[in-house]
């Protein structure tokens, strides 16, 4: 095993999509328009289709027509998925909670290929962070006014200290070590990176007991990972997002769903 052979995020994909165990796409948000009110702005989201999404940014101009993939990992919430074709590098994963009438939109942005080079010391020197792939989670409130009281999808510590095995399919399965508020650990136990190992930046939310968002944001390879992990359950779903070469061209954006295991908890003492 070469421990520097790291991987584009293309060929992880072609890897993963053998006897995947993401979810399924659900049509069930087809023929459906939402406002999500975000408090700066609103966004009216179309559901042509099962996999054409009209969104429009209320009072710009901004709008566009994508291709969107839609999961649902329980009961009347969503994960709604897609690439902006009218933004360089650029995706929405957008948590729809029914249920609560509330929403969370993860828009994760891809570097350029000057901004990936910059090296590591450098960007410490300068106090930056370590990771080139960029990320602004917003909460909204579906088809009502978003109001500094309104519920929101809290930033949750719950995960932290937890040790979880996903098996993404029958030959890829990793280990993530959740560390803090700010970092987990990744190790990749079988599959096409094994072996590879790395401690990233990454986010935080609770959408339910048991159920949390889970963004992460890798600093070597440039990767957007968006998951949303049902402990529940013991399950998964959500996207990688990044170049699908070296040559900071053609994207890969494809679905990701696995089995979490578990495998011990680390709680600080009193």
């Amino acid at each position: 095993m070469n421990d520097t052979n790291w991987i584009s995020v293309g060929d992880l994909g072609t890897s993963f999509a053998v006897a995947s165990h993401a979810l399924a796409p659900v049509d069930d948000l087809a023929g459906h328009s939402y406002d999500v009110d975000f408090g700066a702005f609103t966004v009216t989201h179309t559901f042509v289709d099962g996999e054409t999404l009209r969104w429009h940014v209320k009072g710009s101009g901004e709008s566009g027509t994508d291709t969107y993939r839609a999961t649902s990992p329980r009961q009347g919430i969503y994960l709604v998925d897609f690439v902006k074709s009218s933004q360089r590098a650029t995706s929405v994963s957008l948590v729809l909670d029914l249920q609560r009438g509330i929403a969370t939109a993860v828009i994760g942005t891809l570097p350029d290929q000057a901004r990936a080079s910059v090296p590591a010391v450098e960007l410490a020197r300068q106090k930056r962070e370590l990771t080139s792939v960029g990320v602004e989670m917003l909460a909204g409130v579906i088809d009502g006014k978003f109001e500094h009281t309104s519920p929101v999808h809290e930033e949750t510590g719950e995960l932290v200290g937890k040790r979880v095995l996903y098996r993404y399919s029958p030959h890829e399965c990793y280990e993530h070590v959740y560390l803090n508020d700010t970092m987990y650990a990744w190790h990749c136990i079988a599959g096409i990176e094994k072996g590879l190992a790395d401690a990233d930046r990454c986010h935080y939310r609770k959408i339910r007991d048991g159920l949390y968002l889970f963004v992460w944001r890798e600093k070597i390879v440039p990767t957007l990972g968006v998951i949303v992990i049902d402990l529940d359950a013991r399950k998964t779903t959500g996207k990688i997002f990044g170049y699908a070469g070296d040559d900071f061209g053609a994207l890969a954006n494809f679905p990701v769903g696995a089995y979490a295991t578990v495998l011990n908890t680390t709680t600080v003492p009193a």
